[in-house]
């Protein structure tokens, strides 16, 4: 009975981004023709125009963003129903898993995936066994800082370090959100200990690390750009 609820939420999730797909593309023309005008008014020096027009583009590029991003509870509908029950198809889905449901506050089964991903990656080595041990970690350190658990987030943090990695590690590099967390609580020993470990699989990172470990060292906030959502 659940499978079929959540076949009829996905159903009806891709019916609404059908909808929104067209309705994307007309706001696309719209934006295409708005810098056409801006455009004009520049050539022009219409400057009052240029800005109206300004205005009206920022807008409209604010409310496609909002519209075509999914919601994290149906992304993680979504990746439930391909994952199924069986370990072949529902292991390698674990890492994503994991953050879907701590991105939708369901922070109980946040942790239970974690605990699910960490295990799964004890039964052998597979492609996705390093995402799976980085992750489920990474989740069980934030989960623990939600609740002050201030040394149990910093195990955590040292054990997401310690994976083997993967080829999604190895190229965008590892989480930086838990050590955002940290480093703003002034726990900087553990974020550059984990640092460390990171470089041991993040090989291309090209001096990424080291300069996120010379600001740290020097008292400051390095920009983990992309990587804090990773």
């Amino acid at each position: 009975m659940l499978r079929v609820l959540l076949l009829f939420t996905v159903a009806a999730s891709l019916a609404l981004a059908q909808k929104a797909e067209r309705d994307t593309r007309a706001d696309q023309r719209e934006m295409t023709q708005l810098l056409d005008l801006i455009r004009e008014a520049i050539r022009t020096q219409d400057w009052p125009e240029a800005a109206r027009l300004t205005s009206r583009l920022s807008s409209s590029v604010m409310m496609m963003r909002s519209r075509t991003t999914a919601s994290p509870l149906i992304e993680l509908q979504h990746l439930e129903i391909l994952a199924g029950q069986n370990a072949t198809t529902r292991n390698p889905l674990l890492p994503r898993l994991v953050k879907a449901a701590f991105a939708a506050d369901d922070w109980a089964r946040a942790e239970g995936l974690a605990n699910e991903a960490l295990d799964a990656a004890q039964h052998g080595v597979f492609w996705w066994t390093g995402d799976a041990i980085h992750q489920g970690n990474i989740i069980l350190g934030r989960l623990a800082l939600r609740q002050n658990k201030l040394d149990l987030a910093k195990k955590y943090l040292i054990a997401a370090g310690k994976t083997p990695g993967s080829s999604n590690l190895d190229s965008v590099g590892p989480s930086m959100q838990l050590a955002k967390d940290l480093s703003d609580r002034g726990e900087t020993t553990t974020v550059l200990e984990y640092l460390d470990l990171c470089g041991q699989f993040w090989t291309a990172n090209r001096g990424k690390l080291q300069e996120w470990i010379v600001l740290i060292r020097a008292g400051l906030k390095p920009d983990f750009g992309p990587n804090l959502n990773y």
